[in-house]
């Protein structure tokens, strides 16, 4: 799985619990840029939801528990 390094970052604050419209606030995009950036997120993933989207970050270590 190949996530690009914005894929990472919208990862990273998915698993903050972070809305999309934290998510476009924080990272100075448009909200619908981060639902698209979502589902390619999911679609590499081969998951359904954001929640095992963050599940699946945990599980493979693309994020830890501060």
């Amino acid at each position: 799985m190949q996530l690009s390094e914005r894929e990472i970052d919208v990862i990273n604050l998915l698993c903050d619990g972070k809305s999309n419209r934290e998510i476009s606030q924080e990272l100075f995009i448009a909200e619908p840029t981060v639902k698209s950036h979502i589902g390619r997120i999911m679609t590499k993933m081969g998951v359904r939801d954001r929640v095992q989207v963050v599940i699946n970050a945990y599980r493979n270590g693309l994020v830890t528990l501060n």
